[in-house]
């Protein structure tokens, strides 16, 4: 089994030996630090107990999308010829930070490259490094000299979809800076809305747009008459296998199953009925349903979990659009979020910030992308096709947009 030294701590890999560096100093607890790199995925489902405790310790700063729950529903359904690379700290025997990464074959603009980046596809919305705050900075340090030492394995570091809010990606772009290392950020177009529901329905409502109310009181008026309506919250596994065939129906149904992209399709529903099993038994999984004289119409699956209640997706039976089903559904639960006893901090709609989301906020969390690249060709070569060439590219159709609505500008009303 190997292990390396990085400064003062010992790495290993597959996590099977056991060497301790010397008392952190600082503001660090007492007890010994060492570091793993976890690359067999036998070990994955052993880390759960530490890694939910870590979670519940950041239950402030993490979402569900750090959770063991989803990586492991994740791992076993999306990652196809991908590696683990799961490096971990530990103070003792208690986990004090993960970074959950893996080796993928990727391309970029058609280029092939092999990547290292979180483990993630377009199912996660938010990824972020997962770390107790006094070891922040230690640990992000060790992690990227481990994985630099590593250089002849990877063409490029990708950390996707991180919010540059992130304390994490914060300290990550100082140690990068501080290391020398060759790297970029760019911002994504996923810059993904929320809101805080301290006030109360009606005053929420109030202060929307007045043109959005008159629209949201047509919607509510017109499906009202248009039959029975009931709204069901899916909180249990044993109610999703109640409804199961029926929430994939409707997802079936929808836009994005022509896309291949829905709840119900090959590639996805078996993560989410793994994952439903998970968060159900932790209390985190909320579907909610919409059904129009006792059929399903309309549904989103949520789950809430660390204060925050994510959409992840919605989807609705488009024979009932004229209905505007979806819209009624999120109003309903909008609803019911502020007027709970114990609310969410957070209710996040996920996603990017559609034009049809902004009709319930203004508020949104950007995300970035973090590039990380070494001296090999490969390397060098995929910084300059991604800000160099393509980065030239967009520039020039941008510029060739603005110049056609300044000739054509729009007509005046």
């Amino acid at each position: 089994m190997d292990f390396f030294l990085l400064g003062n701590a010992w790495v290993t890999r597959n996590g099977s030996t056991h060497d301790f560096t010397e008392n952190p100093v600082g503001t660090m607890r007492p007890g010994t630090l060492r570091f793993e790199l976890l690359e067999n995925a036998e070990g994955f489902p052993r880390l759960e107990a530490a890694w939910g405790s870590l979670c519940d310790e950041l239950a402030d700063c993490v979402t569900v999308f750090a959770s063991h729950a989803w990586y492991q529903s994740w791992w076993e359904h999306y990652r196809g010829d991908a590696g683990l690379c799961l490096f971990t700290m530990w103070q003792d025997e208690r986990l004090a930070g993960i970074a959950p990464l893996m080796m993928k074959k990727t391309s970029l603009h058609g280029f092939p490259l092999r990547t290292v980046g979180f483990i993630q596809n377009n199912q996660s919305l938010h990824n972020d490094f997962i770390v107790l705050p006094e070891y922040r900075t230690l640990f992000l340090e060790n992690l990227i000299r481990t994985l630099c030492l590593r250089s002849s394995e990877w063409d490029m570091i990708y950390f996707r979809n991180v919010s540059p809010l992130s304390a994490n990606c914060q300290s990550l772009v100082e140690v990068l800076g501080a290391e020398r290392r060759d790297w970029k950020q760019a911002l994504n177009p996923i810059s993904s809305p929320y809101l805080n529901p301290s006030a109360s329905w009606s005053d929420y409502f109030a202060h929307r747009p007045k043109r959005a109310q008159k629209s949201l009181r047509n919607i509510r008026n017109k499906i009202g008459h248009a039959g029975e309506i009931s709204v069901k919250n899916i909180r249990t596994w044993e109610d999703f296998l109640s409804c199961r065939e029926e929430l994939f129906e409707v997802a079936k149904s929808s836009w994005t199953e022509q896309v291949g992209d829905s709840l119900g399709s090959l590639m996805n529903r078996g993560f989410f009925e793994a994952l439903s099993l998970r968060t159900a038994a932790k209390g985190w999984l909320s579907i909610w349903t919409l059904s129009l004289s006792g059929k399903m119409i309309a549904l989103e699956y949520h789950l809430r979990a660390y204060g925050r209640e994510h959409a992840l997706r919605g989807h609705y039976h488009p024979d009932f659009a004229n209905l505007s089903p979806g819209t009624f559904l999120e109003m309903a639960i909008l609803n019911h979020i502020f007027e709970e006893t114990e609310k969410v901090r957070t209710y996040d709609f996920c996603g990017g910030f559609d034009i049809y989301k902004r009709k319930w906020t203004e508020t949104f969390v950007p995300h970035c992308d973090v590039y990380v690249f070494s001296r090999r060709t490969r390397s060098r070569f995929a910084k300059f096709l991604e800000f160099t060439l393509f980065a030239g590219l967009r520039e020039v159709v941008r510029y060739l947009r603005q110049l056609q609505k300044t000739r054509h500008p729009a007509p005046s009303h």
